[in-house]
């Protein structure tokens, strides 16, 4: 097993700021690393003002000084939009460098080029540094690109090609010619800006499956955000140049204030919030391409270092290595103040390594803007992977802040770029993290960030969930007076069947087995968050209520009762939303027994005349709760739900003692289950079978109906005992009923042996009976069909169709 370390890093070279970077109020220079960890180790810069020079940071590391490879000297008023690119190639016996850039301003720059430029100069080499032959100005190349570039790549692998990556995500393949082969733009309806690109080698791209990539040389992946949504964009570039789309997901993040990002050539993504809350999430895509992400470890939350700070958010860099491993460069806070860089394996969340220099005094960190830092490595070639490690070198810029007071600083700034030698394990193991749990204590906070809390413990969301509870939250959020119709087509949109031939074979063969796909918890507790928030919250949301989206729910029993705090229940009261109410009664298994007896009660008060064999009180009383959302129901309807729910009967005892301290309450229950009964035992039972008579829609069976009663009485008897005459003829009248009744089951278990055969022997007759009856209806089905098809083939026989043709050859 391999130790991570980090050597010191040591200069690589400095430069004065210059007039032009004030001017055109960026960083002062661009760096570029080389494209893979095997490649000539050049490091290329564009400087503002001045040109652009290709360092050779293997003289450098070995010899302590600066040897230039190549250098193009364009003026001072030429400025870049964005970092530049080289590569070398053989050419017969001789080595050649060719190096991209792409102009802001310059004198090859037209009216309508800014920032479209593309420059390619291409040198031979000899000794490591430019031959000076007359061939040097006929090998300048400059075309405009069709959309502004913020990254541009040429790597050793796609030969005389060059990647260009846009602003609003577009991807665009040049040839050596720098003439446009292919671009492809992102699909979407809502404007994208790119945060962060990355370009791969197809060999080097684990999270793909080989197949689903043949004939490609490079995988691009943008990261976009489209308003709120942060979206993964995937897209294959194949040999002949060509660009076709591998699949698009959303990233789970809420929090759009983004310090930096970072993926390796696994799929492991990292997402580093200002606020110091670190993300790790797992990106695979599938041969159908399918792009899944997950969370692939606990997120992090960071301290002591400045870039959490107000106004010192470029004061941070990360860069993935292998793996899970990714290095991060900050600034730490206190004295003193020291660059710290910090080697973690994020799907341990364990610090490996560590190395910290002093701030350079020619670095101004204002305290209004601070400084930018860029840290950047080398990617890993697949001949890498072969060793226990790899070593690798990351590059950090240090440069001013464009928008700090020049005139307040006084002393001249410097932008600093150092080589930073790492040496890191090929694959995260467990043994490399073991005993490493301490080791960045001094960075880790124990205190949840910001939405921290609410998620650590939150079920993984799949792409399409995700988009549908943002679009939801989005139109929440926006409304006026809690206007849930677009919260209502975005849940419904969700629903809709994918046409797409894949999913309607996996919904055939669902529905051949009789499986019912289910619904995701974290999609159905994430819209009862959005429209049933709990009574006295202090949610943005909390005026919204959509009936429509529960009752949804409710039918298709995704629905329990802890996904709402403080009760499903109790929510639904409080909107007086007695429709819905019952509907959670007959679908929800998890009802607790102290919010139902809670809603009894509610019932109870509101109708407190309430008699069974008065119809015309119940009437009544319907037209007392016409100003709630949904009338409140009748004593007996509600209670019929009460007494056929489920219930555990100690539970029940403390329910009713905890909502009915009244006894006068219980009065109207106890009259409504005393009329049940008598309805269950006037008529005497019958001894042989006979069709069951349709019941009473608001009459549950006679057992339940006792189940009721006796926690009932068990809880309150002492209390009705005490309360006057109206309740103590109630309670004689359930005696006076349930002692005949009582009396009659006692001498009819007597006959349950003797007539035990005969029971058993209707049954079989009557099972007998039905199964004849179901084969007769078969076979007829069957004949009828037979004999309609073999009518219709004796009639399309002698039958002569309208335009039908008969030819005799003879």
């Amino acid at each position: 097993m391999s130790a991570a370390t980090i050597a010191e890093p040591f200069l690589l070279s400095s430069y004065p700021e210059s007039s032009a970077h004030r001017k055109h109020a960026s960083t002062p220079l661009h760096v570029s690393l080389p494209s893979s960890s095997n490649a000539d180790p050049f490091v290329t810069i564009a400087i503002h003002g001045d040109g652009v020079h290709v360092l050779d940071v293997r003289t450098a590391f070995s010899t302590s000084t600066l040897h230039t490879a190549v250098s193009h000297t364009l003026g001072p008023s030429t400025t870049f939009s964005c970092p530049p690119a080289s590569r070398t190639t053989r050419s017969g016996s001789s080595r050649v460098c060719i190096t991209y850039a792409v102009l802001d301003t310059g004198p090859d720059v037209q009216p309508d080029g800014k920032g479209k430029t593309v420059v390619a100069w291409e040198e031979s080499l000899s000794g490591g540094v430019m031959t000076a032959d007359s061939q040097g100005q006929r090998s300048k190349r400059v075309a405009s690109a069709p959309h502004p570039i913020s990254y541009i790549y040429a790597p050793e692998y796609l030969q005389d090609r060059a990647v260009l990556a846009g602003p609003d995500g577009q991807v665009t393949v040049l040839d050596a010619e720098l003439r446009m082969l292919h671009t492809f733009a992102p699909q979407n309806q809502q404007a994208s800006t790119l945060l962060k690109h990355f370009l791969f080698q197809k060999a080097a791209c684990t999270f793909i499956p080989p197949h689903s990539i043949s004939s490609t040389s490079a995988v691009s992946v943008s990261f976009l955000r489209s308003g709120d949504v942060m979206r993964v964009s995937v897209v294959r570039i194949a040999e002949d140049g060509s660009l076709s789309s591998l699949g698009e997901s959303s990233l789970p993040v809420d929090e759009t204030d983004i310090a930096d990002i970072s993926l390796s050539n696994d799929g492991f993504i990292s997402v580093l919030l200002r606020c110091g809350t670190w993300y790790s999430f797992s990106l695979t895509v599938s041969p159908s391409s399918l792009l899944s992400i997950t969370s692939a470890a606990e997120p992090i939350r960071l301290q002591a270092v400045t870039f959490t700070s107000l106004n010192r958010a470029g004061e941070v860099s990360i860069s993935a290595l292998t793996s899970s491993h990714v290095v991060l460069a900050a600034i730490s806070s206190g004295s003193p103040t020291e660059i710290v860089f910090l080697l973690w394996d994020l799907r341990y969340g364990v610090l490996l390594a560590q190395q910290a220099i002093l701030v350079p005094s020619t670095l101004p960190r204002p305290k209004k803007t601070g400084a930018i830092m860029q840290l950047s490595a080398s990617q890993v070639m697949p001949t890498d992977m072969k060793a226990p490690s790899v070593q690798l070198n990351a590059l950090l810029t240090l440069t001013p802040s464009p928008d700090r007071d020049v005139q307040a600083d006084g002393a001249s700034a410097r932008s600093t770029i150092l080589v930073v030698p790492l040496s890191v394990p090929v694959k995260s193991t467990i043994a490399a993290a073991m005993g490493r749990a301490n080791a960045g204590a001094r960075w880790v906070s124990t205190k949840p960030g910001p939405n921290q809390s609410s998620r650590s413990n939150a079920p993984e969301l799949s792409p399409a969930v995700w988009k549908a509870l943002k679009e939801m939250k989005a139109s929440i959020n926006g409304s006026v007076g809690g206007n849930v119709a677009g919260a209502e087509a975005a849940f419904f949109e969700y629903f809709k069947p994918d046409t797409s031939r894949k999913a309607v074979a996996a919904a055939k063969a669902e529905a051949a087995e009789g499986r019912v796909a289910p619904l995701e918890y974290a999609f159905v507790q994430g819209a009862l968050v959005l429209v049933l928030p709990p009574p006295g919250g202090q949610s943005p949301s909390q005026g919204a209520y959509s009936a429509k989206i529960v009752q949804h729910l409710l039918e298709k029993r995704a629905v329990s009762s802890s996904m709402v705090a403080g009760g499903l229940l109790p929510a639904l009261a409080a909107r007086e939303d007695w429709e819905t109410i019952s509907l959670a009664m007959r679908t929800v298994s998890d009802l607790p027994e102290t919010d139902v007896i809670a809603l009894l009660h509610k019932v109870v008060v509101a109708h407190p005349k309430t008699s069974p064999a008065n119809d015309a009180d119940s009437n009544a009383m319907q037209v007392d709760s016409a100003t709630s959302s949904t009338p409140t129901p009748t004593l007996p309807k509600f209670l019929a739900q009460c007494v056929v729910y489920p219930f555990t009967p100690a539970l029940q005892r403390v329910a009713v003692r905890k909502h009915f301290p009244d006894a006068s309450d219980l009065v109207p229950i106890l009259e409504t289950l005393d009329a049940w009964i008598v309805q269950h035992t006037e008529d005497d039972a019958p001894l042989a079978p006979r069709p069951a008579p349709s019941p009473e829609p608001d009459l549950p069976p006679l057992d339940k109906i006792l189940a009721f009663l006796q926690p009932l009485l068990d809880a309150s008897f002492l209390a009705l005992l005490t309360h006057g005459a109206h309740a103590h003829s109630v309670l004689r009248a359930l005696a006076a009923h349930l002692a005949p009744a009582l009396a009659t089951a006692s001498a009819l278990e007597h006959l349950c042996g003797p007539l035990a055969p005969f029971a058993r022997a209707a049954a079989k007759a009557r099972e007998a009976g039905e199964a004849k009856d179901g084969a007769k209806a078969a076979d007829a089905g069957g004949r009828d069909w037979r004999r309609k098809r073999k009518a219709a083939q004796e009639q399309a026989a002698v039958a002569v169709g309208l335009y039908q043709v008969e030819e005799l050859v003879l």
